[in-house]
């Protein structure tokens, strides 16, 4: 059964997703980003080839002709086959099967939208049973 991670209280979603994915690579994991939308893939992509000054994260969309060889991939669409390790849900709603993914990494903004989206996915993700860790990022620099 899939772990989720709650990260609340974070100042800068998209600068701590990065981070995060940075984090998974470091790990050796490989790691999924779901996001809601095209544009949002790209503006994503444009952050972690961005990531600091020395800093490299390898990333391709998932249906890049590159994505066997590369370890984290971004989709705005989640394929019904689909495994992965871990999976940053910046997405739209949960995924439909969360056990295809052994951790799913969930970012909490600090403000009303993000807190009542986190609402419903933390109480939908309990409800389904799953085990949830939350980690308060408020002490931590974006």
């Amino acid at each position: 059964m899939s772990k989720i991670d709650f990260y609340t209280n974070v100042a800068d979603p998209q600068a701590f997703a990065c981070r995060l994915a940075d984090t998974v690579l470091r790990k050796k994991e490989r790691l999924l980003v779901w996001l809601d939308s095209e544009r949002n893939l790209e503006v994503f992509s444009n952050r972690l080839w961005s990531f600091g000054d020395t800093r490299f994260v390898p990333h391709c969309r998932l249906d890049a002709p590159e994505a066997a060889e590369t370890p984290i991939w971004l989709a705005f669409r989640l394929p019904d086959d689909l495994s992965h390790p871990v999976l940053l849900n910046l997405g739209p709603d949960l995924p439909d099967d969360c056990d295809r993914f052994a951790r799913i990494l969930e970012i909490v903004g600090r403000d009303e939208a993000a807190l009542a989206t986190a609402r419903h996915r933390f109480k939908a993700y309990r409800e389904r049973g799953y085990a949830i860790e939350h980690h308060d990022m408020s002490h931590t620099p974006s």
